[in-house]
């Protein structure tokens, strides 16, 4: 095992690459995981800041007005074009109706001869998800006045009435307490983070701790002296390969449920260990990447830049920062073909299920096996170039 200890030594000394690629990425993970925040304990709706400006004044203009600030916490903004460009602007408001002069009336004749309902102007930010939702419930609002105007012989008064009570029949939202709950989302997003150290970060660790085996270094032509076989020499390799690759995942692990612990009370421990399995396979993806460029002969800069480049690529494809369901299908079709794709379809899969049962085993399982057949090709690979330069 002579190998193993001096290869294992060497690596261990490169502190630095271990505090950048291990601990500050943790740490960058920890603060994407706490930006999320912590387990709501109640439900509180959103309200986002409303303005309305209503050129109108109509009976009609002022319901859509009152629904719209119903919901809302209004905002006062004066009737010209550049409080309107300045609102969305600088987010003076989230939401701003304007209601045309002559809306009502408009509304009316357009529902009394089957014609087309008349379009409201809004001014929605679409960087608040409650201010979409808003402009979702005006035009409702207007629609079911339009609805009820044109289907029936109804006052404006009455259609008015009838849809303000329809309104207030609401469902009302609340938590209920489990026993057990599913795992929290920031712990989802810390894992999600630290795929970029567990491919990336063991593949530059791996790379550099090899090269001290280069042909030409002092420890290669000490260990060539020694009576080791190929087939030892090559295990030993491999074994350090596979060490590097189970650290890194186990201090990143060690430090995920440090930081989340108090997320985690109340969690099915099943669920966390369950999440585990496909995060130590990319591990080994990486551990795989570093043994192949190593056998490439790769510097330290080329090193450096292929483990920072190939994960960024990898985790964005991968949908480690745009969720895979929001991809288009050309970018999905190539995540497919990475392994953090799976890797992450793994931890999303154990996320949304309430509980460990043999249907979501078995999907774990197979996303496992195919990142590890991703490890296996990679190494093979690195292995068939090593033989190749030998022989050179």
């Amino acid at each position: 095992m002579h190998v193993f200890r001096l290869t294992g030594r060497v690596v261990l000394r490169h502190r630095l690459l271990i505090l950048i690629y291990v601990g500050m990425i943790a740490c960058l993970g920890f603060l994407m995981a706490s930006s999320v925040g912590g387990r709501a304990t109640s439900y509180v709706t959103a309200r986002p800041t409303v303005a309305v400006i209503d050129r109108d004044g109509s009976e009609l203009s002022r319901a859509i007005a009152e629904a719209a600030l119903a919901d809302g916490e209004r905002v006062e903004l004066p009737d010209t074009a550049y409080a309107l460009q300045d609102a969305a602007a600088k987010g003076l408001a989230s939401y701003v109706l304007v209601i045309p002069e002559g809306y009502g009336e408009k509304l009316m004749a357009a529902a009394r001869e089957a014609g087309p309902m008349p379009a409201l102007e809004t001014v929605t930010s679409y960087r608040e998800t409650s201010a979409i939702l808003m402009d979702q419930r005006v035009r409702s609002y207007a629609q079911q006045l339009f609805a009820l105007l044109s289907q029936t012989d109804a006052t404006t008064g009455e259609a008015v009435a009838w849809t303000g009570a329809a309104r207030g029949a609401q469902a009302k939202v609340g938590l209920i307490e489990t026993e057990t709950t599913g795992l929290p989302t920031g712990y989802l997003v810390f894992m999600q983070f630290s795929t970029y150290a567990l491919f990336g970060g063991v593949g530059i660790l791996v790379a550099t701790g090899l090269r001290s085996l280069g042909r030409e270094q002092p420890t290669r032509q000490r260990l060539l002296a020694a009576p080791i076989g190929t087939a030892a020499w090559g295990a030993q390799v491999v074994l350090v390969c596979v060490a590097v690759g189970v650290f890194v995942w186990a201090v990143l692990g060690t430090l995920g449920w440090l930081w989340c612990r108090e997320d985690l009370t109340g969690v099915d421990p099943t669920l966390v260990l369950l999440a585990q399995p496909p995060l130590l396979a990319l591990s080994l993806v990486g551990a795989a990447f570093g043994y192949l460029l190593w056998e490439l002969g790769s510097g330290g800069e080329v090193v450096h830049a292929a483990g920072n480049i190939g994960s960024m690529v990898l985790t964005f494809l991968g949908g480690a920062w745009v969720q895979q369901a929001n991809m288009g299908t050309v970018v999905a079709a190539v995540g497919r073909l990475t392994p953090i794709w799976w890797v992450v379809s793994a931890l999303t899969r154990v996320y949304t299920a309430p509980a460990v049962s043999g249907a979501l085993v078995a999907e774990v399982a197979g996303s496992c096996g195919l990142v590890l057949l991703f490890a296996v090709a990679i190494a093979v690979s690195g292995a068939a170039i090593g033989r190749a330069r030998a022989r050179g």
